[in-house]
């Protein structure tokens, strides 16, 4: 799956979103608004193949940076598994994990 399917399986609806991602955007301050930005927009800056996985990135007009986890195991419908805000601390320009 790439992140054109992913794309229009969101804009179709076939998404749910985990209640842990709920959780994490509520402690973030992320809104609906926001995961919509990201996945229209975001780029893949990671994939976890074994778990059938994609880490989303993009920086929202508000000037938020945001990653969202997605799960693509279903070719049918795609999870929101989780979103926050990333770390300056652990992140290279939100983009690369520093070592």
């Amino acid at each position: 799956m790439d992140i054109t399917h992913i794309r229009e399986l969101f804009r179709q609806g076939h998404f749910n979103v985990y209640f842990h991602a709920f959780e994490e955007a509520l402690k973030d301050g992320i809104t609906g608004d926001d995961l919509l930005y990201v996945v229209e927009h975001g780029e893949i800056i990671e994939e976890y193949a074994e778990r059938s996985r994609y880490l989303l990135f993009a920086i929202t007009p508000a000037k938020v940076p945001i990653h969202i986890v997605v799960d693509y195991a279903c070719r049918d419908e795609m999870q929101i598994v989780t979103t926050y805000i990333p770390n300056k601390r652990e992140w290279i320009a939100f983009r690369k994990r520093r070592k």
